[in-house]
Protein backbone atom coordinates (compact mmCIF):
# COMPACT_ATOMS: atom_id res chain seq x y z
CA UNK A 1 0.00 0.00 0.00
CA UNK A 2 1.83 3.04 -1.31
CA UNK A 3 1.27 6.25 0.57
CA UNK A 4 2.70 9.68 0.03
CA UNK A 5 4.76 11.02 2.89
CA UNK A 6 3.19 14.09 4.42
CA UNK A 7 5.35 17.05 5.20
CA UNK A 8 4.88 18.36 8.70
CA UNK A 9 4.73 22.18 8.74
CA UNK A 10 6.74 22.29 11.94
CA UNK A 11 8.32 20.00 14.47
CA UNK A 12 6.09 19.53 17.57
CA UNK A 13 8.54 20.94 20.09
CA UNK A 14 5.91 21.40 22.79
CA UNK A 15 5.16 17.69 22.75
CA UNK A 16 8.87 16.89 22.62
CA UNK A 17 9.65 18.89 25.75
CA UNK A 18 6.60 17.52 27.57
CA UNK A 19 7.70 13.94 26.87
CA UNK A 20 11.29 14.82 27.74
CA UNK A 21 10.15 16.28 31.06
CA UNK A 22 8.18 13.13 31.86
CA UNK A 23 11.15 10.97 30.91
CA UNK A 24 13.52 13.00 33.11
CA UNK A 25 11.12 12.52 36.03
CA UNK A 26 11.20 8.74 35.50
CA UNK A 27 15.01 8.82 35.49
CA UNK A 28 15.02 10.90 38.67
CA UNK A 29 12.84 8.38 40.54
CA UNK A 30 15.02 5.56 39.20
CA UNK A 31 18.22 7.14 40.55
CA UNK A 32 17.86 6.02 44.24
CA UNK A 33 17.21 2.44 43.12
CA UNK A 34 20.16 2.49 40.73
CA UNK A 35 22.36 3.90 43.49
CA UNK A 36 21.47 1.03 45.84
CA UNK A 37 22.14 -1.48 43.05
CA UNK A 38 25.47 0.22 42.34
CA UNK A 39 26.42 0.05 46.02
CA UNK A 40 25.73 -3.71 46.13
CA UNK A 41 27.56 -4.24 42.85
CA UNK A 42 30.64 -2.34 44.02
CA UNK A 43 30.70 -4.28 47.30
CA UNK A 44 30.78 -7.54 45.35
CA UNK A 45 33.56 -6.32 43.04
CA UNK A 46 35.44 -4.71 45.93
CA UNK A 47 38.34 -2.69 44.46
CA UNK A 48 37.69 -3.44 40.79
CA UNK A 49 36.24 0.07 40.22
CA UNK A 50 37.33 3.38 41.69
CA UNK A 51 33.82 4.83 41.65
CA UNK A 52 31.49 5.85 44.46
CA UNK A 53 27.90 4.53 44.32
CA UNK A 54 26.69 8.01 43.29
CA UNK A 55 29.19 8.20 40.43
CA UNK A 56 28.39 4.67 39.29
CA UNK A 57 24.63 5.36 39.35
CA UNK A 58 25.01 8.60 37.39
CA UNK A 59 27.15 6.87 34.76
CA UNK A 60 24.64 4.03 34.55
CA UNK A 61 21.81 6.47 33.82
CA UNK A 62 23.70 8.43 31.14
CA UNK A 63 22.99 5.84 28.46
CA UNK A 64 19.20 5.74 28.98
CA UNK A 65 19.23 9.55 29.15
CA UNK A 66 20.86 9.98 25.74
CA UNK A 67 18.86 7.13 24.20
CA UNK A 68 15.67 8.62 25.61
CA UNK A 69 16.34 12.04 24.06
CA UNK A 70 16.95 10.41 20.66
CA UNK A 71 13.89 8.18 21.06
CA UNK A 72 11.59 11.09 21.94
CA UNK A 73 12.85 13.15 19.02
CA UNK A 74 12.42 10.24 16.62
CA UNK A 75 8.95 9.44 17.92
CA UNK A 76 7.67 12.95 17.29
CA UNK A 77 9.44 13.11 13.93
CA UNK A 78 8.16 9.82 12.56
CA UNK A 79 4.93 8.82 14.36
CA UNK A 80 2.60 11.00 12.24
CA UNK A 81 4.21 9.65 9.05
CA UNK A 82 3.44 6.03 9.96
CA UNK A 83 0.01 6.75 11.43
CA UNK A 84 0.92 6.07 15.05
CA UNK A 85 -0.67 8.31 17.62
CA UNK A 86 -0.27 10.04 20.96
CA UNK A 87 -3.36 11.65 22.46
CA UNK A 88 -1.17 13.94 24.55
CA UNK A 89 0.82 15.18 21.57
CA UNK A 90 -2.17 15.58 19.27
CA UNK A 91 -4.18 17.53 21.87
CA UNK A 92 -1.18 19.69 22.71
CA UNK A 93 -0.43 20.45 19.07
CA UNK A 94 -4.12 20.74 18.12
CA UNK A 95 -3.72 18.11 15.41
CA UNK A 96 -6.91 17.74 13.43
CA UNK A 97 -8.36 14.27 12.97
CA UNK A 98 -11.38 12.94 11.15
CA UNK A 99 -14.51 11.80 13.02
CA UNK A 100 -13.51 8.19 12.43
CA UNK A 101 -10.06 8.80 13.91
CA UNK A 102 -11.53 10.59 16.91
CA UNK A 103 -13.60 7.53 17.74
CA UNK A 104 -10.72 5.14 17.28
CA UNK A 105 -8.13 7.11 19.23
CA UNK A 106 -10.04 8.16 22.33
CA UNK A 107 -8.84 6.86 25.68
CA UNK A 108 -12.26 5.36 26.41
CA UNK A 109 -12.04 2.92 23.49
CA UNK A 110 -8.72 1.50 24.70
CA UNK A 111 -9.51 1.11 28.42
CA UNK A 112 -10.90 -2.48 28.29
CA UNK A 113 -7.75 -3.72 26.54
CA UNK A 114 -5.48 -1.64 28.77
CA UNK A 115 -6.96 -3.18 31.93
CA UNK A 116 -7.24 -6.72 30.53
CA UNK A 117 -3.62 -6.83 29.37
CA UNK A 118 -2.35 -5.31 32.63
CA UNK A 119 -4.17 -7.86 34.82
CA UNK A 120 -3.29 -10.79 32.57
CA UNK A 121 0.41 -9.97 32.34
CA UNK A 122 0.66 -9.24 36.08
CA UNK A 123 -0.84 -12.65 36.86
CA UNK A 124 1.52 -14.37 34.41
CA UNK A 125 4.60 -12.68 35.89
CA UNK A 126 3.61 -13.39 39.49
CA UNK A 127 2.44 -16.91 38.69
CA UNK A 128 5.66 -17.83 36.92
CA UNK A 129 7.74 -16.67 39.88
CA UNK A 130 5.59 -18.61 42.36
CA UNK A 131 5.55 -21.85 40.38
CA UNK A 132 9.16 -21.89 39.16
CA UNK A 133 10.96 -19.95 41.89
CA UNK A 134 12.98 -22.96 43.08
CA UNK A 135 14.36 -23.54 39.59
CA UNK A 136 15.67 -20.00 39.13
CA UNK A 137 19.25 -19.01 40.05
CA UNK A 138 19.54 -17.84 43.64
CA UNK A 139 20.17 -14.20 42.76
CA UNK A 140 17.05 -14.17 40.56
CA UNK A 141 14.70 -16.04 42.85
CA UNK A 142 11.73 -13.83 43.73
CA UNK A 143 11.85 -12.40 47.22
CA UNK A 144 8.29 -11.26 47.80
CA UNK A 145 8.54 -8.16 49.96
CA UNK A 146 6.92 -4.79 50.46
CA UNK A 147 8.85 -2.31 48.31
CA UNK A 148 10.03 1.04 49.56
CA UNK A 149 8.38 4.16 48.19
CA UNK A 150 11.36 4.83 45.90
CA UNK A 151 11.32 1.26 44.59
CA UNK A 152 7.58 1.40 43.93
CA UNK A 153 7.82 4.75 42.13
CA UNK A 154 10.73 3.54 40.00
CA UNK A 155 8.89 0.33 39.11
CA UNK A 156 5.76 2.19 38.01
CA UNK A 157 7.27 5.30 36.42
CA UNK A 158 10.65 4.27 35.01
CA UNK A 159 9.99 0.58 34.32
CA UNK A 160 6.52 1.44 33.05
CA UNK A 161 6.19 4.86 31.43
CA UNK A 162 9.91 5.49 30.85
CA UNK A 163 10.40 2.20 29.03
CA UNK A 164 7.37 2.84 26.85
CA UNK A 165 8.74 6.24 25.83
CA UNK A 166 12.07 4.67 24.95
CA UNK A 167 10.86 1.45 23.31
CA UNK A 168 7.43 2.02 21.80
CA UNK A 169 7.46 5.77 21.13
CA UNK A 170 11.09 5.81 20.01
CA UNK A 171 12.36 2.43 18.80
CA UNK A 172 9.15 0.89 17.44
CA UNK A 173 8.10 4.08 15.65
CA UNK A 174 11.52 4.48 14.02
CA UNK A 175 11.70 0.82 12.92
CA UNK A 176 8.29 1.05 11.26
CA UNK A 177 9.28 4.31 9.58
CA UNK A 178 12.47 2.81 8.16
CA UNK A 179 10.91 -0.50 7.05
CA UNK A 180 8.00 1.28 5.37
CA UNK A 181 10.30 3.40 3.19
CA UNK A 182 9.70 6.53 5.25
CA UNK A 183 6.00 5.82 5.65
CA UNK A 184 5.31 5.40 1.94
CA UNK A 185 4.79 1.62 1.90
CA UNK A 186 2.84 0.81 5.04
CA UNK A 187 1.13 -2.54 5.50
CA UNK A 188 0.14 -4.84 8.36
CA UNK A 189 3.36 -6.86 8.20
CA UNK A 190 5.49 -3.75 8.68
CA UNK A 191 3.67 -3.03 11.92
CA UNK A 192 3.92 -6.66 13.06
CA UNK A 193 7.68 -6.70 12.43
CA UNK A 194 8.09 -3.41 14.30
CA UNK A 195 6.08 -4.67 17.28
CA UNK A 196 7.85 -8.04 17.51
CA UNK A 197 11.35 -6.71 16.84
CA UNK A 198 11.04 -4.09 19.59
CA UNK A 199 9.73 -6.69 22.06
CA UNK A 200 12.52 -9.17 21.23
CA UNK A 201 15.15 -6.43 21.40
CA UNK A 202 14.10 -5.54 24.94
CA UNK A 203 13.88 -9.21 25.95
CA UNK A 204 17.42 -9.90 24.72
CA UNK A 205 18.72 -6.80 26.51
CA UNK A 206 17.31 -8.27 29.72
CA UNK A 207 18.88 -11.63 28.81
CA UNK A 208 22.34 -10.09 28.42
CA UNK A 209 22.06 -8.23 31.72
CA UNK A 210 20.86 -11.31 33.57
CA UNK A 211 23.60 -13.63 32.36
CA UNK A 212 26.49 -11.18 32.57
CA UNK A 213 26.99 -12.24 36.19
CA UNK A 214 25.59 -15.77 36.22
CA UNK A 215 25.42 -19.18 34.59
CA UNK A 216 22.99 -20.30 31.91
CA UNK A 217 19.56 -21.27 33.24
CA UNK A 218 16.71 -22.48 31.02
CA UNK A 219 13.92 -21.22 33.27
CA UNK A 220 15.49 -17.78 33.50
CA UNK A 221 15.78 -17.65 29.70
CA UNK A 222 12.11 -18.63 29.37
CA UNK A 223 11.08 -16.04 31.93
CA UNK A 224 12.96 -13.21 30.28
CA UNK A 225 12.29 -14.03 26.64
CA UNK A 226 8.73 -15.33 27.02
CA UNK A 227 7.31 -12.94 29.61
CA UNK A 228 9.26 -9.81 28.62
CA UNK A 229 8.68 -10.62 24.97
CA UNK A 230 4.94 -11.11 25.49
CA UNK A 231 4.73 -7.88 27.50
CA UNK A 232 6.37 -5.99 24.66
CA UNK A 233 4.18 -7.51 21.95
CA UNK A 234 0.93 -6.68 23.77
CA UNK A 235 2.02 -3.15 24.68
CA UNK A 236 3.18 -2.65 21.09
CA UNK A 237 -0.23 -3.79 19.82
CA UNK A 238 -1.92 -1.25 22.10
CA UNK A 239 0.27 1.50 20.66
CA UNK A 240 -0.46 0.38 17.10
CA UNK A 241 -4.19 -0.22 17.58
CA UNK A 242 -4.96 2.81 19.74
CA UNK A 243 -2.26 5.23 20.88
CA UNK A 244 0.91 5.56 22.93
CA UNK A 245 -0.99 6.38 26.12
CA UNK A 246 -2.75 3.00 26.01
CA UNK A 247 0.60 1.18 26.05
CA UNK A 248 2.09 3.41 28.77
CA UNK A 249 -0.95 3.21 31.07
CA UNK A 250 -1.23 -0.57 30.66
CA UNK A 251 2.48 -1.07 31.43
CA UNK A 252 2.34 1.19 34.48
CA UNK A 253 -0.86 -0.50 35.70
CA UNK A 254 0.72 -3.94 35.28
CA UNK A 255 3.63 -2.86 37.48
CA UNK A 256 1.23 -1.45 40.10
CA UNK A 257 -0.58 -4.80 40.17
CA UNK A 258 2.72 -6.68 40.53
CA UNK A 259 3.60 -4.47 43.51
CA UNK A 260 0.25 -5.26 45.15
CA UNK A 261 0.79 -8.91 44.29
CA UNK A 262 4.08 -8.85 46.18
CA UNK A 263 2.39 -7.23 49.17
CA UNK A 264 -0.33 -9.88 49.05
CA UNK A 265 2.30 -12.67 49.00
CA UNK A 266 3.97 -11.18 52.08
CA UNK A 267 0.64 -11.00 53.92
CA UNK A 268 -0.30 -14.53 52.82
CA UNK A 269 2.95 -16.28 53.67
Amino acid sequence: MKMKEKKNPHYPWRGFFLFLGMYLITLAVQYPVTRLQAQSYLEILEDAFAYTPNQFALLALLQPLFLGIIAIYGGFRYAPRVHLHSLTSENLENTKKSTKDNKKYTLKESIPFVVLFAFGLALLNLGFDVVFQNGLPEMYQPHFSIPTISQALAHVLYDGIGQEILLRWGVMTTIIYVLSAKGQDLNRWIYIIGIVFTAVLYAFSQYNTAFAAGDFNVLLVLRILLLNGLDGILFGWLYYKFHFEAAAISHALMNVLIIFGNIFMVALF
